[in-house]
C-alpha cells in the first residue's frame, strides 16, 4: 500500500532545497560575477552609464556601435581555448554545474520521498540530506576555484592590471557570486534539516495514522 506522508519539517526541508537550487543556477546563469568601471554613454543626446560585467561563463559589453551585447564566451564549452575561458573558470563552472544537478535530484528525491520513504532500507530523506552535503563541498570548491581566474588577461582586459588571483583590481563582486554563495550555504542547512524531516516522517504520530488506515498524512 503507498502512503503519502507529509510533514511540515519535510515540507521546509524540500522548501528550502528548491530554493538553494534555484539560487545556484541563477548565479550560473548570469553575468554579474565581476563588476568593471562604468562607461559613459550617449545614445539620441542621452548620457548613461553601463556597466561592463563577467560572469562564470558569459560576459556584457558595450558595442562600437552602440548597443550592449551579452552573450557566453565560452564557445566550445569546457574545450574552450584557455586564453578565452580560463581554467580556473572552466574548473568553478564544472564543480558548481555539479553541485545544482546533486541539489536537482534531491528535490526530485524529496517530492519522491512523500510516496516512496524507503529504497533499499535506507530513508530516502536522510540519503538525499547526505548528498546534499556532498554537493555543498563542490559548490564551495567552485566558489573558491572562480576567484582564482582573475589574474588571467580576459579579467585584466576588464579589471585592469593590478588584478590578480583572488584580487578583483578595479572591479568589484557582482551579486551573482553572492546569490551562488548563498545558495551553497542553503544547501548545508537544508542538509542539517534534512534529519529532522527523516524524524518527522517516521514519527509515532505518523505511524499512528497509518495504523489508522490513512494514505495520506498531513501532519505540522
Amino acid at each position: 500500500m503507498c502512503f503519502v506522508i507529509i510533514t511540515g519539517r519535510s515540507l521546509a526541508w524540500l522548501l528550502l532545497s528548491l530554493a538553494a537550487f534555484m539560487l545556484i543556477l541563477t548565479g550560473i546563469m548570469t553575468p554579474k560575477w565581476l563588476l568593471g568601471q562604468p562607461v559613459i554613454t550617449n545614445d539620441n543626446n542621452v548620457t548613461g552609464f553601463f556597466v561592463p560585467t563577467v560572469g562564470i561563463y558569459n560576459r556584457c559589453i558595450r558595442m562600437p556601435h552602440d548597443h550592449n551585447h551579452c552573450a557566453s564566451f565560452s564557445f566550445y564549452g569546457l574545450a574552450t581555448d584557455s586564453t578565452v575561458y580560463p581554467t580556473p573558470w572552466k574548473a568553478a563552472m564544472f564543480f558548481l554545474s555539479l553541485c545544482a544537478a546533486i541539489q536537482f535530484s534531491t528535490v526530485l528525491a524529496g517530492v519522491l520521498a512523500c510516496c516512496v520513504q524507503s529504497v533499499f532500507k535506507k530513508s530516502v530523506i536522510s540519503l538525499a540530506g547526505a548528498m546534499q552535503a556532498l554537493g555543498g563541498l563542490f559548490g564551495v570548491l567552485g566558489l573558491l576555484l572562480y576567484p582564482w581566474g582573475w589574474g588571467a588577461q580576459r579579467v585584466k582586459r576588464l579589471c585592469g592590471e593590478n588584478s590578480e588571483p583572488y584580487i578583483p583590481g578595479d572591479c568589484s563582486i557582482g551579486w551573482a557570486f553572492f546569490v551562488t554563495a548563498t545558495g551553497v550555504a542553503q544547501i548545508f542547512i537544508a542538509s542539517a534539516l534534512s534529519k529532522s524531516a527523516d524524524r518527522a516522517s517516521n514519527s509515532d504520530k505518523v505511524q499512528f495514522q497509518i495504523d489508522e488506515g490513512k494514505q495520506l498524512i498531513c501532519l505540522a
